[in-house]
């Protein structure tokens, strides 16, 4: 089973969540845990940071692809998720 990483924190994401759940997709989503009661989507959750690039490249060794569905002004997070994706050879797809 495909094991994806959705880093999120928008309301995309949370649908995307979703449908991915309902066709069977194993999905992790993760907030970044700025918001104090956040609305949680479905599937598993993982809240807080990864410290930078070589701790998100890590923690893809638990997944088989990144789907950045964070806010568009979320420029660090999109750019740490393009170099870990890069250096763990994990695909990623941008929303």
């Amino acid at each position: 089973m495909t094991r994806v990483l959705l880093l999120g924190g928008t309301a995309e994401a949370r649908a995307l969540a979703d449908r991915l759940v309902a066709a069977g997709v194993d999905v992790t989503t993760s907030l970044a845990g700025r918001v104090a009661d956040p609305r949680l989507p479905v599937g598993a959750v993982r809240i807080g940071g990864f410290g930078g690039i070589d701790g998100l490249r890590t923690a893809l060794s638990d997944y088989d692809v990144v789907v950045d569905a964070t806010h568009p002004f979320a420029t660090t997070m999109a750019a740490n998720a393009a170099a870990a994706c890069a250096a763990a050879g994990r695909p990623l797809l941008r929303l």
